[in-house]
């Protein structure tokens, strides 16, 4: 039995419309319905037409129900010309990073172009931009579109736009609108500080982002978040439960803490072994990441991750996904924070499975 779901369309000028769908109906079908009700529009060609939810730049496929799109009653959603890419995804095994020396700060390349800058108030730049430099040290010397890596027949490029900056690559400097071919482990200085940077293509970024360990740390079975002034002595491992009704200890670590997920299974077997950085928190895990974007299981906003520099304490919430989240094995319940510490293994649907890193 189909059920319906109220949401708000921005149909051109005419913006928020409200709409009961069918959660049968798929993007095509509503595109049909759209033109039947706004006789000011031309019907004659409906596949140049694409619905998108509000603020993504990628359209809904025209072929998968409301259903299959997880399309939720508080989302809104675009009737709108089929848009030019603005940009192009490249495939998990064309990941590339490009970290800042200084900081030590890496940033990955996951579409092409990659523009390297600062943002603007312009959507189509901000969409493009990789390398965000703005609060990195003397990242204010460099351009808001200083330069773009791109990706073609299994080479990277990089291609200066600044006209009035300073960009060098392996201490050639390189003049506006120039491309050059670059490679794992080549320099770059940006800017008129000369921010330095370094190339790192995919088959040595993992012994570049990951600094060693003295001794491998197994994975910890998942425990909710206290609701009691903590012990410092290990608890023993416990099933997931609620986070307010268990007591139990908390991860002694300082106050600012750089954390990532790291992919051990997806669907394509080049996602394996990829990182996900946590850039801030809280941090929603979803098909809004682009490596996760082709994940048909997991939901668009699937689950947060909160750290609380109180506890020094990582928590895990399922935002009402459709397919659920487990914790090294065990579901939990959506809407209730679950304490996970580093090696947790986190289940995203049937297939995916993410590990916390810091």
């Amino acid at each position: 039995m189909s059920d319906y779901i109220d949401v708000k369309i921005d149909v051109f000028e005419h913006a928020d419309q409200r709409a009961r769908v069918l959660d049968s109906l798929t993007p095509a079908g509503l595109i049909q319905e759209i033109l039947k009700e706004f006789d000011d529009i031309t019907a004659d060609s409906p596949e140049k037409y694409a619905i998108y939810l509000k603020g993504m730049d990628r359209p809904l496929n025209r072929n998968y129900t409301m259903t299959q799109l997880d399309i939720q009653p508080q989302d809104e959603l675009v009737f709108d010309y089929v848009r030019k890419t603005i940009r192009q995804m490249l495939q998990p095994s064309q990941y590339a990073i490009l970290r800042e020396d200084t900081t030590g700060k890496t940033f990955d390349i996951q579409w092409q172009p990659a523009v390297i800058g600062r943002p603007t108030n312009e959507v189509d730049h901000d969409i493009t931009l990789a390398v965000n430099v703005q609060l990195i040290p003397n990242g204010m010397t460099i351009s808001r579109k200083h330069a773009q890596i791109t990706y073609s027949d299994g080479k990277y490029y990089i291609e200066m736009l600044a006209e009035n900056n300073l960009l060098i690559l392996n201490g050639k400097e390189m003049v506006l609108n120039s491309r050059k071919e670059i490679k794992n482990g080549d320099t770059l200085l940006a800017g008129r500080n000369r921010v330095p940077f370094t190339f790192i293509a995919q088959q040595s970024s993992k012994a570049a982002t990951r600094e060693p360990r003295s001794q491998p740390i197994p994975p910890v079975a998942s425990q909710p978040m206290p609701s009691q002034p903590p012990s410092m002595h290990p608890a023993p491992s416990q099933p997931s439960v609620p986070a307010e009704s268990f007591e139990g200890t908390f991860i002694g670590m300082g106050e600012s803490v750089a954390s990532y997920l790291v992919i051990e299974r997806a669907s394509t077997k080049e996602q394996a072994g990829q990182r996900i950085d946590i850039t801030a928190y809280p941090f929603t895990l979803g098909r809004t990441i682009p490596i996760l974007s082709v994940e048909q299981e997991v939901s668009r906003r699937h689950a947060e991750v909160s750290f609380d520099p109180q506890t020094k304490m990582f928590t895990i919430t399922d935002l009402k996904s459709t397919n659920g989240v487990t914790l090294d094995g065990r579901k939990i319940e959506p809407n209730r924070p679950y304490e996970i510490r580093v090696g947790t293994r986190i289940g995203l649907g049937k297939v995916v499975i993410v590990r916390l890193e810091v």
